[in-house]
């Protein structure tokens, strides 16, 4: 079984593109390198890889599918290139590398729990905030400077009712506009919590997202 391989990538090399076949991953020795991923914008970077024994393109040797990112040298950068063979006997027999394997994968499931919950989040709190922009705009009281005041119960029930959310997510996507200072508590409901203020720029934001 051949030794790993070390290679000099100079800066704005790339090392493999995204949707390629691979057949080996890499293990920073010097230099830095960018995982960038394709857009409807263009590219998004992922992540830079600046650590000495910072590893890339291992996901390949494990899962068998193409590159998921492209990785570009941004400076000189010397790497050791690790085929499937060797990455097999490392795992198999180095116990330091097979950690550091695994807690690597086990950060990026992290991250993308992390990803997926903010994405789902977002989407809880744009259709809560669509839905209190058509409550406010049938059923709320215009007050002196233009904004809404509606019964918050009252939005919360229809807004249940009318946008298919839980009762859970709609008060989960009333704090969260409440936190951003989109939406607040009339100033006489402070404690008692009977009504909010919808701003009229609030609410021709939503409706427009609703077109």
């Amino acid at each position: 079984m051949a030794d790993p391989v070390v290679k000099t990538m100079e800066a704005g090399v790339t090392i493999f593109r995204e949707g390629d076949a691979g057949s080996e991953m890499y293990i920073l020795k010097s230099g830095a390198v960018e995982l960038r991923k394709k857009t409807v914008g263009g590219e998004t970077l992922l992540k830079t890889i600046d650590q000495a024994n910072g590893f890339f393109g291992e996901m390949t040797l494990i899962d068998g599918k193409p590159r998921s990112a492209t990785a570009v040298a941004t400076k000189q950068s010397t790497l050791l290139v690790v085929t499937a063979e060797v990455f097999e006997k490392l795992i198999l027999t180095n116990g330091e590398f097979a950690l550091k394997v695994i807690t690597i994968l086990a950060d990026r499931i992290r991250a993308s729990n992390l990803a997926i919950s903010e994405l789902v989040v977002e989407d809880v709190k744009d259709r809560f905030c669509q839905g209190a922009a058509s409550y406010a705009r049938r059923f709320g009281v215009k007050i002196y400077d233009g904004s809404l005041k509606v019964e918050a119960e009252g939005m919360i029930a229809w807004i249940v009712s009318h946008v298919g959310l839980s009762k859970a997510d709609t008060d989960l996507g009333l704090g969260k506009a409440m936190r951003q200072g989109e939406i607040e508590w009339a100033p006489s409901s402070a404690k008692t919590k009977d009504f909010l203020v919808i701003p009229e720029s609030f609410i021709s934001r939503y409706e427009r997202r609703q077109a």
